[in-house]
């Protein structure tokens, strides 16, 4: 049985180029509608101050 990499290499060059261009489009396309969403549905932003606040530890030991 071939590895993932092995089989990779057999493939030809051609449709290497084209997987690669696929990634690459649906990761762009990911942050763009990721980045439209976030525009879309605000966050409220009492919610994430809180959020924010209680992630947030203080030393007071010194």
């Amino acid at each position: 049985m071939k590895s993932f990499w092995a089989s990779y290499r057999s493939l030809p060059p051609k449709t290497r180029v084209y997987l690669g261009l696929g990634g690459i489009t649906l990761a762009l396309t990911g942050h763009f509608v990721s980045d439209w969403l976030e525009n879309k549905i605000p966050v409220d932003s009492q919610q994430t101050s809180d959020s924010a606040s209680s992630s947030q530890t203080i030393n007071t030991s010194q």
